[in-house]
């Protein structure tokens, strides 16, 4: 048993270490391999035998409080783990597979070390987030695909907040990623019957500024999140979309009028997260690369708001340049190598 804490400890510290975003246990007919993500791909780490896979997987599951005899059923859950001292929280989810169970590992920072000014390297994102900072009312939303950082992004807008103080911070999240110290974090749990909609309703009579929606899923959170922006609160909330356009569609597919989105809605952010140029490879950077893991991912984002808001909530067109515009000046200035301008001119073509 010792051993296999030992072994556990030291695979999850040297993950950490290497700036690995998950860790996957996927099992095969004989073995089990072990892959991580960083910068957005995946890699294959190494094999490990069968029986030392299965221990593992065991040993994590038994740490974060998971049925160890379930392998039958999906489980989730979240552990807690330190290296040197600073806490990271591991997001567990286990499925049941042909030939054994595999595990997912998602890493993050318990707490955050980022800044608005880090969110991105052009200063006119930056601009437009320090400005939603200053807002006293309406609705701010940020769409993308899985993956594209959003949650990031309203951690750090709502930690920027606090830094600036005097306003009150609720959060409703599924699950709490991140500690954010002086806001109210409420974790929903469909079992206890604490759903996005009645967390939300409860929170409006607990004297919010600030209220972050982890994500809008469904037309009563939406309604919702409509009727908190029109009654002097800010709503910071995200939407699986792919750009400004459809977050704006799927709002009213869920029953929002245009006409409360033109009353309510501040701006619209769309994002991805790129992977920057390596400053000492420059093309062709090996993932343990000690120069890009100091700065290897940053993000590109759509910003909607103002006029060309307005249009696209009446006229339901768009006009913009949107995300082409943005990574073609990303790559133009040399941040982002050929082979990324070209993975996302083509999506956006």
């Amino acid at each position: 048993m010792y051993e296999i804490e030992q072994y556990s400890r030291h695979l999850l510290d040297e993950a950490i270490n290497m700036k690995v975003t998950d860790l996957h246990f996927i099992p095969e007919e004989e073995f089990y391999l072990l892959a991580y993500r960083l910068n957005g791909r995946m890699v294959h780490w190494k094999r490990l035998n069968l029986r030392l896979a299965e221990r593992l997987i065991s040993h994590l599951k038994y740490r974060s409080g998971m049925d160890i005899g379930e392998r039958r059923k999906p489980q989730s859950t979240l552990l807690m783990h330190s290296v040197q001292h600073s806490p990271y929280s591991l997001r567990l989810s286990t499925l049941p597979t042909i030939h054994s169970e595999s595990l997912a590992v998602r890493i993050l920072p318990y707490f955050s070390t980022q800044t608005i000014s880090s969110l991105s390297f052009f200063n006119h994102h930056v601009n437009t987030f320090k400005k939603i900072c200053s807002i006293n009312q309406g609705l701010c939303l940020i769409s993308g695909p899985t993956g594209s950082g959003k949650t990031t992004t309203l951690y750090t807008i709502v930690e920027e907040l606090i830094r600036i103080g005097g306003k009150s911070i609720i959060t409703i999240e599924d699950p709490i990623e991140r500690v954010i110290p002086h806001a109210v974090q409420v974790e929903v749990n469909n079992k206890a019957g604490l759903s996005f909609d009645s967390v939300l309703s409860a929170c409006l009579r607990h004297d919010p500024d600030v209220i972050l929606i982890g994500e809008i899923r469904d037309e009563e959170t939406a309604a919702l999140a409509i009727r908190a922006s029109l009654t002097g609160h800010v709503v910071l909330a995200t939407l699986h979309a792919q750009d400004g356009y459809t977050a704006l569609l799927r709002m009213m597919d869920l029953g929002v009028s245009r006409f409360d989105l033109l009353e309510c809605c501040k701006v619209v952010f769309s994002q991805r997260v790129i992977n920057v140029r390596c400053p000492l490879c420059r093309e062709g950077c090996h993932p343990f690369c000690q120069a890009r893991r100091k700065m290897s991912r940053s993000a590109i984002f759509e910003i909607v708001n103002g006029e060309q808001l307005k249009e696209m909530i009446e006229k339901r067109k768009y006009k913009g340049k949107g995300f082409l515009s943005e990574i073609n000046k990303a790559w133009a200035l040399g941040f982002i190598e050929d082979t990324e301008w070209q993975r996302y001119a083509n999506e956006f073509v």
